[in-house]
């Protein structure tokens, strides 16, 4: 899943496992830094 913070300035993804309960921080930057990344291979 991807969010985006502070008015758009920066992007979060993350995975989350639902059955665990679980949330793992896969990135964190803005979005020209999110746009060097495949966020589905993260």
């Amino acid at each position: 899943m991807v969010f985006n913070i502070k008015g758009n300035r920066y992007r979060l993804v993350v995975r989350i496992n639902y059955d665990f309960g679980l949330v793992w921080i896969r990135f964190i930057g803005t979005h020209a830094q999110y746009d060097k990344i495949n966020a589905s291979t993260i």
